[in-house]
């Protein structure tokens, strides 16, 4: 019977998505739906490999989002100035963080996909390696102090010049209409 159902299977025939303001909305409505399913899930608790696998699911739907719905729209909220090569796209604050804050109810969904991205070169993320800023930041609220160490200037994704000395998260969710 299996040999049969295998042997005769068809490959669906899925309608190819346009990247636009209606994919964009839908992927943020699935995503808000399964980050609040998802906290939810980690709330009921369970065994440690369970509470790891659920952290890793809200991973993938941050990082999901922030891969189709900035990336594949903006490029990042915030470019490095002067970026001559594509250079690397990152979570100014580290994804875990995001996570963490978003299970402890610190972030609402729509605020942990949304957190500041930034398109920095291939020498800044190897300084921020180097500095021990792989996976931490010294402000998540003043999230640019993170950047100190790289002497840059940055521009937001439409090249409006951005003050690092006073822009925080506020003004970054202001900026973007994230309440």
């Amino acid at each position: 019977m299996l040999k049969q159902l295998i042997e005769n299977f068809e490959s669906a025939n899925y309608t190819r998505v346009s990247r636009g303001a209606d994919s964009y909305a839908e992927s943020e409505t699935i995503t808000v739906s399964e980050l609040d399913r998802l906290v939810a899930m980690y709330h009921l608790g369970g065994g440690a490999q369970t509470l790891r696998l659920v952290r890793d699911a809200i991973d993938h739907w941050l990082r999901r989002y922030h891969g189709y719905a900035i990336q594949g729209s903006i490029g990042a909220h915030y470019h490095q100035i002067g970026l001559k090569e594509k250079g690397i796209f990152e979570h100014v604050v580290p994804a875990s963080r995001i996570r963490d804050m978003l299970i402890a109810g610190v972030l609402t969904p729509v605020q942990a996909m949304n957190m500041p991205t930034c398109q920095i070169s291939n020498a800044g993320d190897r300084a921020l390696r180097q500095a021990g800023l792989v996976s931490t930041t010294p402000s998540v609220w003043n999230f640019f102090d993170r950047y100190k160490i790289l002497q840059s200037n940055f521009e937001t994704h439409n090249g409006t010049p951005v003050d690092v000395s006073n822009w925080n998260l506020e003004k970054h969710f202001k900026l973007f209409g994230v309440e």
